[in-house]
């Protein structure tokens, strides 16, 4: 946001963009409050500006750009950037199939492959997600 402004106007961006989060059915998990800092490198024209975040969870793809689109017309903010994470349940999954690669691999290495059968692959399946659920 641009440094010229008062700490009361910074407050009521920040407010604004959570309300606009928050209507289109966003759920915020953490904010920081925006800080004044010194630019590493000038942007149109200034050397400072007020440096906040917000994390925050929206399901609709549709929601998303709207709040994109009213930080990019909104001319007090200087830059932003929207990222997205992947969820709990999608990291979950990434971690099953790096465990199931690992013991393909290991099957592979031992010797004689020695295919599963259908039961053997659901028991190590149920394992699995006991143990990712006891993480």
């Amino acid at each position: 946001m641009n440094q010229n402004l008062e700490e009361t106007k910074v407050r009521e961006i920040k407010e604004s963009i959570k309300n606009s989060i928050t209507s289109h059915g966003g759920v915020i998990s953490y904010s920081k409050d925006p800080e004044k800092t010194r630019l590493s490198y000038p942007i149109n024209h200034q050397r400072g500006s007020y440096f906040g975040f917000i994390h925050f969870n929206l399901s609709n793809k549709e929601a998303l750009s709207i709040t994109n689109e009213q930080l990019k017309l909104n001319p007090e903010v200087l830059r932003y950037l929207v990222v997205k994470t992947p969820s709990d349940l999608q990291k979950k999954q990434s971690m099953i199939k790096q465990i199931k690669m690992r013991e393909r691999a290991e099957r592979r290495s031992v010797g004689s492959p020695k295919p599963t059968t259908p039961s053997e692959n659901k028991e190590l399946d149920k394992k699995l997600e006991d143990i990712l659920e006891n993480i």
